[in-house]
């Protein structure tokens, strides 16, 4: 059965109607036959509810899958959506629910604490840190207390009879929050069978020295790789011969055991743009750009797309399937801190489209200077006229007259395409000025703010003309005592870069990511070159400056409307990355956290697969497979660049992280090799206002390899009770000066000709780094 006929199989009241068919669309109540159906040339059904519902919506009421309307192989079957199979409930000393740690299937694991409504935050911000099973380690005091990796191993020491405990998050994750409940206990630790494993039960045992009466690491035998106490158990062990391998292990006495390596608190891979998805003009400029610049090449590229799409802006949209199509412009926003050229960047992307505003400006400027000039004295005339119409009815009729043809003449205007700094109002008074197509760039951050509403009357945020004009919805703005401003589906885009401490204020306006805004923007995070930049770089040949200008005015002078199709190989390339993408939006899936920023990268990527699209190829034929995958890719960067953006914006909510930063950047300036806690609550006295209030902290740099008790005893000071010392991983100090700090350059490269221009061979030497980069957060 061919892919029309098991369609129209499913479906009432089938009757033929020109080259296609309409029957009841089995999603609504549909009396009179409203469903049309059609074979594409491909293959495909076409489907079309008149009343409005959408494929996705007449397909599950038929019983069918998108892959069904497909004549192609079908989709891949989705990945298996996450399923919580078990609970395990982390309480207080009084038996208070603090957070939850949820197993899924797929095997993951996630932390959840209780909301307001009875549901969960998928997040364990502000709570209190405990050992799971708390208030049987506080009602049994004289028991031993059993250490191990997961709640499954608490639980099967707990069928044995056992006293058992762990913390959340796994191998690693113990701090000095959890050692404090089992002051003068007696402890066993029972680490898994593997080297994180190992390192969890080194870094228990170091951070219960001082706190618990006695320490044993007991190493089970006959364990395999990776095996755990769950696995000893099932195979025969018994809770008397771990009571006599208890009673055989000697106490625990901390040694040089060799260092961790540091899990980095301050860096996070990402990976580097992927310049060779791209078509070979675009990725030749960026590429030179980036040369000449010694600027990543990500911030180019990022910008290059935002131009091409507001270039192509109200001219073009690209259509996946019937009712779901998108528009081309983007919102794009590059971090980059200082010193790091920005402008120079954003200058050279940008220029083609402000050369293209700059030529009708000076062509029109006379026109609309005599435009102008008439109509004010028409309106000085239609005053006159008014003052003199309560006594004259010829000049009361005059005045009605030309107010009327004043109102059918809207003031003349320069034409623009480019702005930079506008608040929201004066965005849309543009917007509707223009056409509704307009581009607003900045290289700096000051445009967040006006969308704060921080330079407007009101002082409220002002984002529907950022939300409208991304989405294409009409935008109707009514303001008291001044004229309604209307726009019929507004393009606008959006081209920003700015420093990382502006992403950090955006977490202050809670509107930002309320509505939907942050979630908008495609962003990147590269990695700066700051102080491994060559020097005397040859300029970007030009050539290649004139085949980008080309290029942008070749999308720039598109004319009408046109909506691309997918080919079916496309078509299906990209439903496999929906069903892909969407998965990610499950519970326990890697978008779950910023669902406002991966809801939309389906649609993101569909944009990005038109511009590149109209950039590689004509505007005449239908989009290749090619390009979606091209544009997946993009989006596939994107996802950890988005997710790096995200933990930003939300540092500082997490005292706990923020006060470990803090730590460490005080150890990197004073290379001290040792230090004792009261050294750190005295050097960061502001920040921390009880020296409790530091604990956390050096316990998450305990459980990132960055220190370790001290093997000596504490410091102790006369009528002061002891301070802990702790020593600091070498590897911190000792190590070779970060990328990010410029180094003294031994020898300067000389000036060297530009190389010779080869249509899309041309290549231009980078920075040595690896194709995942560190980026400092």
């Amino acid at each position: 059965m061919n892919p029309v006929e098991n369609v129209l199989s499913r479906l009432s009241n089938v009757r033929k109607q020109g080259a296609g068919w309409m029957a009841c669309c089995p999603a609504h109540d549909d009396q009179n036959p409203s469903l049309s159906i059609s074979r594409a040339d491909n293959g495909n059904v076409l489907l079309k509810c008149f009343a409005g519902c959408q494929v996705e919506a007449v397909c599950t009421a038929a019983g069918l899958t998108l892959a069904d309307l497909m004549a192609g192989p079908p989709l891949p079957a989705p990945s298996p959506t996450p399923k919580v199979v078990a609970r395990y409930d982390y309480q207080d000393e009084t038996g208070n629910l603090q957070f939850q740690v949820v197993r899924m299937q797929p095997k993951t694991f996630r932390q959840r604490r209780p909301d307001e409504k009875g549901g969960w935050h998928f997040n364990v911000k502000g709570i209190r840190v405990v050992p799971f099973r708390l208030p049987r380690l506080l009602a049994d005091s004289g028991r031993v207390v059993f250490i191990v990796e997961g709640e499954k191993d608490v639980e099967a020491l707990e069928r044995i009879g056992c006293l058992a405990t762990c913390n959340a998050g796994g191998a690693l994750k113990w701090t000095a929050d959890h050692s404090a409940f089992l002051k003068d206990r007696t402890v066993v630790i029972l680490p898994d069978n593997d080297e994180p494993g190992r390192q969890h039960a080194q870094s228990v045992a170091m951070s219960l020295q001082g706190i618990a009466l006695a320490v044993k690491v007991v190493t089970l035998p006959g364990l395999p790789e990776k095996g755990d106490v769950s696995d000893w158990l099932a195979t025969g062990g018994t809770k008397e011969q771990l009571k006599q391998l208890a009673l055989e292990t000697a106490l625990w006495e901390p040694g040089q055991e060799p260092w961790p390596e540091i899990d980095s608190i301050d860096s996070r891979d990402l990976p580097a743009f992927p310049t060779e998805v791209l078509p070979p003009i675009l990725q030749t400029f960026v590429e030179a750009e980036s040369h000449f610049t010694q600027t990543p090449p990500d911030m180019t590229a990022m910008l290059c797309l935002a131009v091409c799409g507001a270039a192509l802006a109200k001219r073009v949209r690209i259509e996946a399937r019937p009712g779901f199509s998108e528009p081309t412009n983007l919102f794009v926003c590059a971090i980059l801190d200082p010193g790091n050229r920005k402008s120079a960047v954003f200058g050279d992307v940008t220029r083609p489209l402000k050369d293209i505003e700059r030529e009708p400006i000076e062509e029109a400027r006379p026109t609309v200077a005599r435009m102008a000039s008439q109509r004010r004295q028409d309106e000085k005339r239609l005053a006159n006229l008014e003052k003199k119409g309560g006594d004259d009815p010829d000049a009361r009729q005059a005045a009605i007259d030309l107010a009327a043809e004043l109102d059918l003449q809207p003031p003349a205007v320069l034409p623009r395409l480019i702005v930079d700094d506008a608040t929201g109002e004066k965005l849309g008074m543009m917007l509707s000025d223009q056409g509704g197509r307009l581009a607003s760039f900045s290289p700096e951050g000051t445009v967040f703010d006006l969308m704060a509403g921080q330079y407007s009357k009101s002082g409220l945020p002002q984002m529907d003309v950022y939300l409208k004009g991304h989405n294409g919805d009409d935008l109707t703005t009514d303001r008291v005592g001044r004229e309604t401003v209307q726009v019929a589906s507004p393009a606008l885009t959006c081209g920003y870069t700015v420093q990382k401490s502006v992403i950090e204020s955006l977490n202050e306006t809670k509107a930002f990511r309320g509505r939907g805004l942050l979630g908008r923007f495609l962003y990147a995070m590269p990695q700066s070159w700051i102080g491994r930049r060559l020097v005397a770089c040859p300029p970007v040949p030009e050539m290649v400056k004139a085949a980008y200008d080309h290029l942008v005015r070749r999308l720039f002078s598109t004319e009408g409307l046109h909506v691309l199709q997918l080919t079916s190989e496309a078509a299906q390339a990209f439903q496999s990355w929906e069903v892909e993408a969407e998965s990610m939006l499950a519970e326990g899936g890697e978008l779950e956290a910023m669902r406002d920023w991966g809801a939309k990268l389906h649609g993101a990527t569909l944009r990005l697969a038109g511009i590149l699209h109209c950039v590689a190829g004509s505007l005449d034929q239908p989009v290749e497979r090619s390009s979606v995958e091209a544009a997946i890719a993009v989006s596939r960067y994107l996802i950890p660049h988005a997710e790096a953006v995200f933990d930003v914006m939300t540092a500082l909510e997490d005292p706990t992280t923020d006060g470990a930063r803090y730590l460490v950047r005080w150890l990197d300036e004073t290379c001290l090799e040792e230090f004792s806690r009261r050294d750190a609550h005295q050097h960061g006295r502001r920040k921390f206002k009880k020296v409790e209030d530091i604990d956390a902290p050096i316990g998450e740099l305990i459980r990132r390899g960055y220190v370790r008790l001290k093997v000596t005893e504490a410091e102790t000071t006369p009528g002061r009770k002891p301070s802990p010392r702790y020593e600091v991983n070498p590897a911190l100090w000792k190590s070779e000066p970060p990328l990010d700090r410029p180094q003294n350059p031994q020898n300067i490269i000389p000036p060297a000709p530009p190389p010779q221009f080869e249509d899309s061979e041309y290549r231009f030497q980078q920075p040595q780094t690896p194709e995942r980069i560190q980026v400092t957060l």
